[in-house]
């Protein structure tokens, strides 16, 4: 069984209209450099946004899979898909519907997919792959994880419908929460009246279409699309993500607007950006500027290391790298006491305490 419904791309869906993802799919093409969620020469169409509903959390055999679908751009309207398993004696006939829909290009976007969604339906294809198509190999966005990035600091969840109303402006209304889908399919099954599972089909429906606007709205962000979207935290995260994956022009942007609000961390990473670029006078002065703050963290204690580092091997100012490394410890411990950690984090700094004492030690030996 396949239920099917189309929405016009003008259709504002929360905050947004499903429309903007062509802007943020051409912004994509224009940035130099790698990221997880680049469309950079996937076409927008490719994109499947995929979700599933099943029988059960758990992973095993007795679970199954018995809605999923997808939402899509088609030319000039958004298309929903849902697969639908009547019961399960329909499973191949359920699975063989879904994987014929599929095209070589497609990209599955999903929330939490690749913990969840995506490896049900490789357990449930396994009881039924001599009767249907393999499994494609899927290029795959997980959202959750992008969600987490940004906003695990900030919001009380990642939830999706947390999300969605923080994030989105998507407000669900009189909605059958997903935690209800195995009691509504027993139900369905027992007395086969299909309105018992129009608030489910409806759920899945609202997932599939809120991670359209999630892709466009987490990539505006990234892309840093419309200035003041974005507030320091996610600025902060947006710039680690882009570093990680070695994309230095972006991380510095993010970095930098970070620093209107979240002056103490992102000073000491665009410090740490610096030093990889070899840029020695840049790195240490935005690590100086990142100790003038009152705030003792773990990002002061990494700005007195670093410093350290830098008045030893490049200035060979010991005594300065003796002060900064006497600050990192002194940092570090409290820190630790606040943090009530069983053991601050100073071996290593005490190595290097030691180390420059030995050092000083040595020349007013020589001076003597």
């Amino acid at each position: 069984m396949i239920r099917k419904r189309t929405y016009p791309l003008a259709y504002k869906h929360g905050s947004s209209a499903f429309s903007e993802i062509f802007d943020v799919h051409e912004e994509w093409q224009r940035i130099k450099g790698e990221h997880p969620l680049s469309l950079k020469g996937i076409d927008v169409g490719d994109l499947l946004f995929f979700d599933t509903e099943t029988t059960g959390l758990s992973s095993g055999a007795g679970t199954s899979i018995f809605l999923m679908g997808y939402s899509r751009i088609k030319e000039d309207r958004v298309e929903v898909v849902q697969h639908f398993m009547p019961g399960p004696e329909s499973e191949a006939s359920f699975f063989h519907g879904f994987l014929t829909d599929f095209e070589k290009d497609n990209q599955l976007v999903s929330y939490n997919g690749k913990a969840f969604d995506w490896p049900h339906v490789k357990s449930r294809h396994a009881f039924v792959r001599n009767e249907v198509p393999n499994l494609p190999l899927f290029g795959h966005f997980d959202l959750l994880h992008a969600a987490r990035r940004l906003w695990k600091n900030e919001l009380p969840s990642c939830r999706l419908s947390i999300v969605e109303e923080e994030k989105l402006s998507v407000k669900r209304v009189n909605e059958t929460p997903g935690s209800l889908a195995p009691i509504l399919y027993f139900e369905y099954l027992n007395h086969q009246d299909p309105e018992e599972l129009e608030g489910i089909v409806k759920h899945h429906e609202w997932d599939v279409l809120s991670l359209i606007v999630l892709f466009t709205q987490i990539s505006k962000r990234l892309l840093h699309m419309e200035p003041g979207l974005s507030h320091g935290e996610e600025h902060l995260q947006m710039g680690r993500w882009f570093e990680q994956a070695k994309n230095h022009d972006h991380a510095f942007v993010h970095y930098k607007e970070a620093l209107k609000t979240k002056e103490q961390e992102a000073s000491v990473k665009l410090g740490h950006l610096y030093k990889k670029q070899k840029d020695l006078q840049n790195a240490k002065r935005y690590y100086e500027e990142s100790i003038k703050f009152n705030d003792e963290t773990r990002a002061m204690r990494e700005a007195y290391e670093e410093l350290a580092k830098l008045t030893e091997h490049v200035e060979k100012d010991y005594q300065k790298a003796l002060y900064y490394t006497a600050r990192a410890i002194e940092v570090e411990k409290r820190v630790a006491r606040m943090l009530r950690t069983a053991k601050p984090k100073i071996d290593t700094l005490v190595k290097r305490k030691t180390r420059l004492e030995t050092k000083l030690d040595k020349r007013s030996g020589f001076r003597d």
